[in-house]
């Protein structure tokens, strides 16, 4: 027996180091992470061509087409796949503990090559760009602690911040902070229009800051803080989405949260458990938010361009326009995609060829770029990780979010593109997360030990008669 207890002690100090191994690489890998979304802040696509990085425009060296972001997503992702110890037990746990987000991954990489070798390598980055780093990003982030979390929750919250106060300068100004990288014909057209000036802040457009403000708002009603923090906070991201002049991301934030709002206070009423807490929250939220809009859109050029925006637009033409389209596509198109020289042809002939217009609709983006055959495992790639992502958060407020994103990607073409939405949206669903649900189960009255042995057989016996008859006939 001694022999035993000598071979098995080596083994179980090996395993306990292992596990501080693997808990220092995961700490590790979630502050690469992290330290990727704070660059995805600092660092736009407009900043990085002010700073004669050629990452947008086609052609050029693969390697800067990638953001810098995307680089350390990868790494924090390898260590937690490839460094865990046994070796290779991070990537079986991947597969085991999140079949959905790998499936996501295998299948977003299938689309990437599908898509190569039908329309050529024109457009493959947005694959990597888009998704896949969103996919490695939660892999490294989902590794960390609780702690950890919460503190990506308060970076996430403190860039939004910065960036609203540098949008309401630019609005006020005229001037956007970052110089917008464009075309002279683009660059004229938008100096011509200066009623549709919008800031950006940090961000390369004032839609993505508009999208990644609504999320961040449901992220924000998901943190634990001071209640007045947390009101003035919410009111700061209401301004932001009315700076940004999103008009799908302001009314779909507004909508989401007035309809949960009711539901909490319509099923408080039938369940007569409603919070008094709660209940101030909305009442000041009723009080103080209406006056307050409207005092700063009368008074400032604060949601200018929302205000008199409202009408069917040229923007919401073009979006009604890029459904023609579809029409000029032949049996090959509509299997196995369009290239993009002759997608370029399509949009001149019914209308979109201007150099400020596009196919402004991610869904027929994708499906122009893979075709039916792989629009289909595209579309089911996407579902696995907003499932994912929904599970991962597990909360009312996490499926908010989800349901609000896409509402508002589907607005726009950023998601057919190279773009942040889901890399955002997984910062924010991994953020939710560093605050867990906190419901007590009933403490166990604790049994006292210094009751007389007697007393508690008898007490046994009284509970069980059956069990005392039985034994008197044994006697």
């Amino acid at each position: 027996m001694i022999r035993g207890l000598r071979t098995l002690a080596p083994a179980r100090l090996t395993d306990v180091r292992s596990a501080s191994g693997n808990v220092r690489i995961r700490k590790a890998a979630f502050s690469i992470a992290l330290f990727s979304v704070i660059l995805q802040f600092a660092l736009s696509g407009n900043t990085l061509e002010n700073l004669g990085i050629d990452y947008a425009n086609p052609g050029g060296n693969p390697l800067v087409k990638l953001h810098p972001s995307t680089y350390l997503a990868a790494i924090g992702c390898c260590m937690v796949l490839f460094l865990t110890r046994p070796a290779g037990s991070g990537l079986v746990r991947f597969f085991r503990a999140t079949p959905a987000l790998a499936a996501f991954a295998i299948m977003i990489l299938f689309c990437a090559f599908y898509s190569i070798a039908n329309v050529g390598f024109s457009g493959a980055a947005v694959y990597v760009e888009s998704y896949l780093a969103a996919a490695m990003l939660a892999v490294a982030l989902e590794a960390g602690t609780d702690r950890q979390k919460r503190s990506l929750a308060w970076w996430i919250i403190g860039f939004c911040v910065l960036s609203i106060i540098l949008s309401i300068g630019e609005s006020a100004t005229q001037t956007h902070l970052i110089p917008l990288h464009l075309d002279d014909s683009v660059a004229k057209e938008f100096a011509d229009d200066i009623e549709d000036f919008r800031g950006d802040g940090l961000f390369g457009h004032p839609l993505i800051a508009a999208g990644v403000t609504s999320m961040a708002t449901f992220m924000l009603l998901r943190m634990r803080m001071n209640g007045l923090l947390k009101g003035t906070l919410f009111t700061a991201m209401l301004i932001g989405l009315l700076s940004f002049g999103g008009r799908a991301a302001l009314l779909t934030t507004v909508i989401v949260v007035v309809l949960a709002a009711a539901y909490e206070l319509l099923r408080g009423i039938l369940r007569r458990d409603l919070s008094m807490g709660f209940v101030g929250a909305v009442a000041a939220a009723l009080v103080i938010l209406p006056p307050l809009m409207i005092v700063l859109v009368a008074s400032t050029d604060i949601g200018e361009r929302i205000i008199s925006h409202m009408y069917i637009d040229d923007s919401a033409q073009v979006r009604n326009l890029q459904w023609q389209v579809l029409n000029y596509l032949n049996l090959n198109d509509v299997l196995f995609g369009v290239p993009p020289d002759r997608l370029e042809v399509m949009k001149y002939q019914i209308g979109l060829g201007g150099a400020t217009t596009d196919i402004e609709n991610f869904w027929l983006l994708m499906f122009l770029n893979l075709g039916g055959i792989g629009f289909a495992v595209y579309v089911a790639a996407l579902v696995l990780f907003i499932v994912h992502l929904g599970r991962t958060a597990n909360h009312p407020l996490g499926w908010m979010l989800l349901i609000s994103t896409i509402i508002i990607a589907s607005t726009s073409n950023s998601l057919g593109r190279k773009s942040t939405d889901l890399f955002f949206t997984t910062a924010c669903i991994v953020a939710m997360t560093g605050y867990p649900k906190t419901a007590s189960a009933p403490a166990k009255k604790p049994v006292s030990r210094d009751r007389p042995i007697g007393a508690r057989t008898s007490r046994r016996l009284a509970l069980q008669p059956t069990q005392v008859k039985l034994l008197g006939s044994k006697t």
